[in-house]
């Protein structure tokens, strides 16, 4: 049985078999970028650190559009080279286009596509199978997608990272075993939209830019600050990140599922009182679930923790949370990690948040007759 990153046991490297090149291969931002593939006894490390991200959605493409931007005036330990996997399920013309104008980036569908060994700190000892290792690796993946990762990167045999971050919303037990403080979880105050601009050119729009990612205060996620200020991308270790997560995972619970309810953007949720009014519901019914557990987070909230909420939804605007453009691509959707993750931390203590199991019911048969519409 192979070794796996995801036990407690340290893995100093697993084998990497380049078998075949995916379909990944195929199309016009899978084409070869002239790296070439180990076949010797060679050594593909360089100095500049090795980042792979998984998930080509509209933040996993910024962010790999941002390292392929600082690329072209690599120095240090900037990467020169960045690995996008996508899933490959579905056929996404702004991917498609922004890959094909960043050649740093190597977008791939599967991790047995060969340009993995070149794109990474890979090592080919002579007579046997590289060696693939990545010192960074940013899950940038819906959550409900998580095992789903984990099962891939296992069935590959990657090697362990030495830091894994973590880019989603909601809160879920970490995926990664036995990394401690490598395993670094982000808060991203952001949302990410592509924008077409012409000629079959896109870009990726961003809402509330100017606000740092917020991370645990810790050694590892200060080299994970390091690395993103060195591609322009703003983020800070945050002594008070407890509580810094807290704030948008309220956020996040008051509006999300709602604006799929209501179809509307976040100023909608707030400029329509029905809809005001079951938010008030929601926060509080939050506020009572989430306290037992989550007691450093709430010893630094302020008193006036309610306007700060609100306030923070106000500042999205016209911005549609990034569930509701999910529910409307006919994408699955982040209900355990949200919503469905109140609801249980209620349950566990006595307190039933019936508004938010309400709200979860209610998205769950919009889904389902979203998905009977869609086949029909």
């Amino acid at each position: 049985m192979p070794r796996s990153f995801f036990t407690s046991v340290a893995t100093k490297g697993c084998c990497f078999c380049p078998t075949r090149a995916s379909s990944a291969t195929k199309g016009s931002h899978r084409e070869e970028d002239g790296q070439s593939i180990a076949t010797t006894t060679t050594t593909r490390a360089t100095n500049s650190s090795s980042v792979l991200i998984v998930g080509a959605g509209r933040l996993g493409t910024w962010l790999a559009v941002k390292f392929a931007e600082a690329a072209k005036k690599a120095s240090g330990n900037t990467p020169r080279h960045v690995v996008l996997k996508g899933s490959g399920r579905k056929a996404n013309a702004a991917v498609d286009a922004l890959v094909k104008e960043h050649p740093e980036i190597t977008y791939v569908e599967s991790y047995e596509d060969e340009r993995m060994v070149s794109s990474s700190h890979s090592q080919t000892p002579k007579g046997r199978k590289p060696i693939v290792r990545f010192d960074y690796v940013f899950v940038t993946t819906k959550t409900y997608a998580f095992d789903l990762v984990v099962d891939e990167m296992e069935k590959s045999d990657i090697a362990k990272p030495k830091i894994a971050v973590m880019l989603h919303n909601g809160i879920v037990q970490p995926i990664f075993k036995g990394l401690g403080n490598g395993y670094v979880p982000c808060v991203i105050p952001q949302s990410y939209d592509f924008v077409e601009i012409g000629n079959g050119k896109f870009t990726i729009k961003v809402k509330n830019e100017e606000k740092p990612w917020a991370m645990p205060n810790t050694k590892e996620a200060k080299k994970v600050h390091e690395l993103l200020t060195s591609i322009g991308a703003n983020s800070k270790p945050d002594e008070d990140f407890e509580y810094t997560l807290l704030r948008k995972y309220f956020i996040n619970c008051v509006a999300n599922l709602l604006s799929i309810v209501g179809d509307c953007n976040c100023d909608g949720l707030l400029d329509t009182q029905e809809l005001r009014n079951r938010m008030d519901v929601l926060y509080h019914e939050m506020y009572a679930a989430l306290e037992p557990s989550h007691k450093e987070g709430f010893k630094k909230m302020p008193k006036d923790f309610y306007d700060v909420v609100f306030t923070g939804l106000r500042s999205y605007g016209a911005h549609f949370p990034s569930t509701k453009l999910d529910f409307d691509a006919g994408a699955p959707l982040e209900i355990n990690s949200l919503n469905g993750y109140v609801c249980a931390r209620g349950r566990e203590i006595g307190k039933p948040c019936v508004e938010h199991e309400k709200l979860v019911e209610e998205v769950k048969a919009l889904v389902k007759k979203r998905d009977v519409k869609t086949r029909g």
